[in-house]
């Protein structure tokens, strides 16, 4: 089963992308604007978005590059802004299509399962001590299951992508936090940092005083 967000705000639009994408093999979740889309997001993880430019609450190139910093989805935009400019931003923020209104359902339809078929089917990270499946969300350490809240799963999504850089605190909490609109107690990243230590081993993440924290994995 493949998993879809729409966000859209236009109602009947919507509804309708929701009865046209959804079969036996794709379940779609429709939201409409950018606050329903960070909550589930923060919740569930998805095999495609499908987002819109223009929305109530922002805008969904915004949302789009907080998703793909911190995680490896195909994102299509489906919006009237037809000037170049938007393109490209879109684009830059990391989206694999964009597609203008009024669309071809039929168009859409294959441009999708294009970006599906594109998507690796796994995202696994494996050494002589861990192995982490961030598209099934199954972690375990020296062979034994680990259950990680969604924060800890992107923090290490993050690390296991940059393996052995040094990654600045500033850095990661852009990238954690960046799509919460609320102030972000500066204590976040340290206690997030603890208990991925306190499930997964302390010696596989290191502390750069003054700079930051690198992913050392297993030991060598």
């Amino acid at each position: 089963m493949k998993y879809i967000l729409i966000l859209e705000d236009d109602t009947a639009l919507r509804e309708g992308l929701v009865t046209a994408l959804q079969n036996d093999t794709i379940a779609v979740h429709a939201v409409p604007d950018l606050a329903s889309a960070r909550r589930i997001l923060r919740e569930h993880s998805f095999d495609l978005l499908l987002l819109d430019v223009n929305l109530p609450d922002g805008s969904g190139i915004d949302l789009c590059r907080e998703v793909t910093a911190v995680q490896d989805v195909p994102v299509i935009f489906l919006t009237v802004r037809d000037a170049e400019i938007d393109e490209v931003r879109a684009f830059r923020a990391g989206a694999c299509d964009y597609i203008k209104k009024p669309f071809s359902l039929t168009i859409l339809q294959e441009r999708i399962a294009a970006a599906l078929r594109k998507r690796s089917p796994n995202h696994i990270y494996e050494d002589s001590r861990f192995c982490f499946d961030f598209t099934e969300l199954v972690f375990s350490a020296d062979g034994v299951r680990v259950i990680l809240s969604a924060t800890e799963q992107k923090l290490l999504s993050i690390f296991c992508n940059h393996k052995g850089q040094i990654l600045e605190r500033q850095t990661l909490v852009d990238k954690i936090w960046s799509c919460e609109s609320d102030y972000i107690d500066e204590n976040a990243l340290s206690v997030t940092v603890k208990r991925l230590r306190d499930k997964l081993g302390a010696d596989c993440i290191g502390t750069v005083y003054g700079m930051g924290y690198v992913w050392r994995g297993a030991k060598k």
